[in-house]
């Protein structure tokens, strides 16, 4: 027992060292703009197309910038700007029949997909990257 209380404090810092350590991030930041004025407000979404990294978003300040901490590597990017919902109300409770309600965009929907905005990026490592998004 005598051994075991001398080795744990000599062993434990080996075994804390053996950890990967975390990914850098970096950081990404841009302007995102619709027929050349900045978007006031939306969120910007990064989904990524290589393993290991991770979904990130960020919302869209009042001059149509966006910022975010993210791995390197390349994304698939969508924009959403929804001016309302409308139609009707979804019903509350368990097992109750949900509805989609019709939405307002203020930007083409195409945008708003992964799928179809036609937006790749790729971030790189070891600088910051300035990615700004011309949508039209």
């Amino acid at each position: 027992m005598k051994r075991c209380a001398i080795l744990l404090p000599l062993l434990l810092p080996l075994l804390l060292g053996c950890a990967e350590p975390a990914p850098e991030s970096f950081q990404v930041t841009g302007t995102v703009t619709y027929q050349g004025k900045p978007l006031p407000l939306g969120s910007v979404m990064f989904m990524p197309r290589d393993e290991g990294a991770r979904f990130k978003g960020s919302p869209i300040d009042a001059n149509g910038r966006y910022q975010l901490e993210i791995l390197p590597g390349r994304y698939a990017v969508q924009v959403q700007m929804i001016a309302r919902l409308r139609g009707q109300r979804l019903p509350d409770g368990e097992g109750a029949n949900v509805n989609v309600p019709e939405v307002d965009w203020l930007i083409p929907e195409k945008y708003s997909h992964f799928e179809t905005s036609g937006i790749e990026v790729v971030v790189e490592p070891d600088r910051a990257n300035q990615i700004d998004l011309p949508l039209k």
